[in-house]
């Protein structure tokens, strides 16, 4: 192998590729990245038992080739160069990297043995490529890959519905964000549920697209933006919670207040917290009250105006974090619909468009309930 290619479109590709290793791994082939030299540049590829990606570069290749290295450290030396040209050579003895005064070689791994790469399942449809990052943006702080008992919520469900429209969906158990997107169907598309560490990391570089381009396959799901190229395993959706059946559709009270006053309001007074003590909202006709809940250390109030429909007052607790992530994706004000201090409530833009709401189950106050 033999080529010559510009430093930052290397190093770009590189870097996405990094994303999908893991830090550690039994096996050193999970821990490589796989480089072909062809006569259409050059392709920088990494797969597992669970993911693929792929990019292609241009690159004036003199000699083709084939041979796999370490891809973390390749990606660190690559964004560690300054920005000139890049002699690449590679033989049985490893690939060895030129740009200007700088010479590094790579021992090589066994190209033969790793693993085979699919190709990009036939495609289903397509999204502008902002629309895809922000979908996957506004549910991948619901999903929990530890929880070992229900691998599934480690996922993210990607679902159409409604023919012309896309449906994002996570859930830890206590919160359920959903983001719909408009998006071209253009073949054969089923529910699928995509690991949510790789789709939130392909997501951070799929915004800068135009089009991403999909395929939702009963056995493989594809994700195509230019060059890069993703193919992953499904997990299995039958084990996945019918979580969107868990909205009410009925309330007995709605919360309205502009989106970032409150948000402002929560981060003030979360610095009085410790370890898992909640916010409570306490709200008026017009005022809303942020505090921290049953706090003896420390005591603090932030006031923001808003509108309670419904009821007089209504004083309901969340964990912090959660309630920031499920405002985060709303823009303008935002309507919080409440049933009682102890069940799910909604979060989702006054506009009524429906394209984004997120289901979040409130912290019950022992004193209130004994009360």
């Amino acid at each position: 192998m033999k080529l010559q290619l510009e430093q930052a479109e290397l190093a770009d590709a590189a870097r996405w590729i990094a994303r999908h290793i893991p830090h550690k791994a039994a096996e050193p082939t999970t821990l490589a990245v796989l480089l072909t030299a062809h006569e259409d540049g050059l392709t920088v590829a990494y797969s597992d038992t669970e993911i693929t990606a792929s990019v292609t570069v241009d690159a004036h290749v003199v000699t083709p080739g084939r041979h796999s290295i370490g891809g973390r450290m390749f990606s660190d030396i690559l964004s560690a160069l300054p920005p000139v040209a890049i002699d690449l050579t590679g033989d049985d003895n490893g690939v060895d990297l030129t740009a200007g005064t700088n010479d590094f070689h790579l021992e090589p791994l066994d190209a033969r043995s790793y693993p085979s790469l699919p190709s990009m399942p036939p495609l289903s449809g397509s999204v502008p490529g902002d629309l895809f990052a922000t979908a996957v943006a506004s549910v991948a702080s619901a999903y929990n890959d530890t929880v070992e008992a229900v691998p599934s919520l480690g996922g993210i469900r990607i679902m159409p519905i409604e023919g012309d429209r896309l449906q994002f969906l996570a859930t830890d158990r206590y919160r359920v964000p959903i983001r719909t997107i408009p998006w071209m169907s253009s073949g054969e598309a089923v529910p699928a549920l995509l690991p949510g560490r790789a789709l939130a990391d392909i997501a951070k570089t799929a915004g800068g697209a135009h089009e991403v381009q999909l395929s939702l396959t009963s056995g493989l799901a594809g994700i195509q933006t230019g060059e890069r190229t993703s193919v992953s395993r499904l997990m299995d959706i039958t084990s996945f919670p019918a979580a969107d059946r868990l909205f009410p559709k009925e309330f007995v009270a709605t919360l309205t207040c502009d989106t970032e006053e409150l948000v402002e309001a929560v981060k003030r007074i979360r610095l009085l917290l410790e370890g898992a003590q909640a916010i409570e909202l306490c709200a008026t006709p017009d005022q809303l009250t942020v505090q921290a809940m049953r706090n003896v250390k420390a005591t603090g109030k932030a006031r923001i105006a808003c509108q309670l429909e419904g009821a007089d007052t209504f004083d309901i607790a969340f964990d912090p974090q959660f309630l920031l992530d499920a405002l985060q994706p709303v823009e303008g004000p935002v309507a919080i619909d409440m049933n009682t201090p102890i069940k799910p409530v909604v979060v989702c833009p006054t506009d009524g468009e429906g394209d984004y709401r997120c289901l979040l189950m409130p912290i019950r106050d022992p004193e209130k309930a004994a009360g």
